[in-house]
């Protein structure tokens, strides 16, 4: 019984709170003053300031009110993931940075006056800054629907109008969000010290490309605050968020493997890879990769449209920021686990199969996504760069690792001395050297020789073969793939020698 009258005090000063904000008027109440809310029409409108001194006042006296009442009743007190959140110590939250540089930012409930979940709900509301909706299903290109792939992240994906593209569309990345993706779902763990780091070194990188002259292959982001609520829903987000340009084109998974009513025709496919592919492109996404330590360059992160163009997108895996023992690991870069992957199977890397029994042979289109097919006659690039590239490497290899950081913003002096180190290796010593022996690198069991390249593929007996000689060593490294450690599975070890040693 004490409770409920508890509760009854808490919404009766709710609701004087809420009158003194938007009764004096009969406007649409402001998201702000909405839990959820079904419509939110977007005209980026501050709340109403009628009264402020007295709502103020009793916003003041209800947080009061609620801090006495919890403190008498522990038994509401359960552990829950916005309590810990809150925990963060507020001296490490500098409040002369910019918001964007906050880990407040990236919280709920940073801003909120009086707890969401104590406001009413709200059919229509104003105030938004964008309006959401959830990514389409499936795109139509090449003449055939694709289906879109979720990706393993935790963080939610929509579609959000914006006037700082040209189309008026981007995509929004939003971290943290309290409430789960599903019905019955675990709200996954967020922590929003992980989150600035991570918007931190998306800025970084976007820096970095404009400097290096590689910004067509990779999307326009940027970082800013989101004023909108989650369609169907009503759930009010209010934070910051990772913005991309909504970019045309599929994964390469996609225009591999994948189409309604069925996959494009091998023939298709390597028409457009042979005649259509940017080339140039191929070369920059690969000095891309290798200068930023990229370790989640796969098939389903490298974008192609109908023109042949690409587009690199979820680059945050790099430079050691979080997947610390990655040196780098890109499908567009020689030596790595994921280009050896396509080349001699992932049943014969993972060690699942000798190599009598792996397919010889085959070769897959993704082979021609290979920068040493488009360096006019060479085998290597050494310091062969683009002209802004070479530029770039030598302006990053003069700073000091310290300047590296401070001119680029990066999240860590750790994520500085690897783009110090690489673009210092790659000016000095070249792009193959630096891939084979610079820093950060890969452990030994992860360090593959420098195979063969192909560089035309022809579809031959339902298969796509290489069409000129060709003849990649069917050998990998000693030791676990998957972990970087000794091999200690009960099956022989199929390592022929020590990673690192054969090139």
């Amino acid at each position: 019984m004490f409770v409920c009258w508890k509760q009854f005090l808490v919404l009766l000063w709710l609701f004087l709170a809420v009158e003194a904000a938007g009764a004096a008027s009969d406007e649409v109440p402001h998201i702000s003053h909405c839990n959820f809310c079904q419509q939110c029409d977007v005209d980026a409108a501050p709340p109403v300031r009628h009264r402020s001194r007295n709502l103020q006042e009793m916003q003041s006296e209800m947080q009061a009110l609620l801090h006495h009442l919890q403190s008498q009743d522990h038994s509401h007190h359960t552990p829950s993931r916005t309590r810990r959140l809150r925990q963060l110590d507020p001296a490490t939250d500098d409040p002369k940075k910019p918001p964007e540089l906050r880990w407040s930012s990236y919280m709920a409930t940073a801003n909120d006056v009086v707890p969401k979940q104590l406001l009413p709900n709200c059919t229509r509301c104003r105030g938004c800054s964008t309006e959401l909706s959830f990514m389409a299903a499936d795109s139509h290109y090449f003449n055939r629907t694709y289906t879109n792939e979720r990706g393993a992240t935790s963080s939610w994906l929509f579609k959000a109008s914006t006037a700082r593209v040209p189309s008026g569309q981007a995509v929004v990345k939003v971290y943290c969000m309290p409430i789960p993706k599903r019905p019955g779902a675990r709200v996954p763990s967020c922590s929003p010290l992980t989150v600035l780091r991570t918007m931190t070194l998306m800025m970084a990188l976007e820096r970095i490309s404009l400097d290096c002259g590689l910004d067509d292959i990779l999307p326009n982001v940027w970082v800013d605050r989101i004023e909108a609520v989650v369609p169907g829903v009503g759930f009010h987000i209010r934070w910051y968020g990772l913005w991309m340009e909504l970019i045309p084109g599929i994964s390469l998974e996609n225009f591999l493997h994948k189409g309604d009513p069925k996959r494009l025709p091998p023939e298709q496919v390597l028409d457009i890879m042979h005649h259509k592919l940017n080339k140039s492109q191929v070369v920059r996404a690969a000095i891309f990769d290798l200068l930023t330590s990229q370790c989640d360059r796969h098939a389903q992160n490298i974008f192609i449209d109908e023109e042949g163009r690409l587009r690199l997108i979820d680059n945050e895996a790099c430079l050691q920021n979080s997947w610390k023992n990655c040196g780098f690991d890109s499908v567009l870069v020689p030596t790595t686990q994921k280009q050896e992957i396509v080349r001699m199977s992932n049943q014969f890397i993972a060690k699942l199969v000798p190599a009598h029994k792996a397919p010889h042979g085959n070769a897959d289109p993704q082979l021609l996504l290979d920068y040493r097919c488009y360096l006019e006659g060479n085998d290597t690039m050494g310091t062969n760069y683009p002209p802004q590239v070479d530029r770039c490497l030598r302006k990053i290899s003069a700073m000091t690792v310290a300047e590296v950081e401070q001119h680029y913003q990066l999240p860590s002096t750790l994520t500085a001395q690897n783009l110090h180190s690489r673009a210092t290796d790659m000016i000095t010593k070249g792009f193959e050297w630096a891939a084979k022996f610079g820093e950060p690198r890969n452990a030994p069991p992860k360090r593959y020789m420098m195979q063969p390249k192909c560089c035309q593929i022809k579809w031959e007996h339902d298969r796509y073969r290489c069409a000129h000689e060709w003849k990649p060593v069917f050998e990998i490294p000693i030791g676990d793939p998957n972990t970087g450690r000794e091999w200690t599975k009960a099956r022989p070890d199929t390592g022929t020698y020590e990673g690192g040693t054969r090139y």
